[in-house]
């Protein structure tokens, strides 16, 4: 089994009293060992540390933030992607705009990716909310994926399969409404 960062949208952050209530969450996204810029800069609105959806843990080792502000972050960085990319920016941008995807709230989970290294799982989320605050503030000096030429002219797609690969590895081109930890919210 791979370990995964999940991304879920809800309208109720863990341990309020409406979670009590009603915890819906939403499905949206899954990578394998890597907790994805894309991801990131989703939780950049107004990011919290919150109880884990999928593991039973006492600590706070999952991360909350505002859907709305983290889309128009993400929004922006995506807008300095290379013409190259539209079809990925617009999946993307298509899918987390579905109203049957938008929520209050998106909720991170990396307690997997945190789990592959020795350490405090606690620790852990607190560094990477502090990353995800960082990026919110630096929005505009982060590298952007870009299309090289190469040198090979015997391979024209060379630059091309490069390019869609970074844009794979910031989070790009994997969105989906099922997920290995599944909820009801389908």
């Amino acid at each position: 089994m791979a370990n995964r960062s999940y991304l879920y949208s809800t309208d109720n952050l863990p341990e309020s009293e409406e979670w009590t209530k009603k915890r819906i969450l939403r499905s949206l996204s899954e990578t394998n060992y890597d907790i994805p810029l894309v991801f990131k800069l989703l939780l950049s609105g107004n990011p919290i540390a919150v109880k884990s959806t999928i593991w039973e843990y006492d600590g706070k080792i999952a991360i909350a933030g505002e859907y709305e502000s983290g889309l128009k972050n993400l929004e922006d960085y995506l807008s300095r992607l290379p013409a190259e990319a539209e079809q990925l920016v617009t999946e993307a941008m298509t899918f987390l705009s579905d109203k049957a995807n938008r929520r209050k709230y998106f909720i991170l989970e990396c307690g997997e990716i945190f789990n592959m290294t020795e350490g405090d799982l606690e620790e852990k989320n607190l560094a990477l909310l502090e990353e995800i605050k960082e990026l919110k503030n630096n929005i505009h000096a982060i590298d952007v994926p870009t299309l090289l030429e190469s040198k090979d002219v015997s391979d024209q797609n060379a630059p091309q399969t490069d390019f869609a690969k970074q844009l794979h590895r910031i989070g790009l081109g994997y969105w989906a409404n099922i997920l290995y930890y599944q909820f009801d919210d389908i």
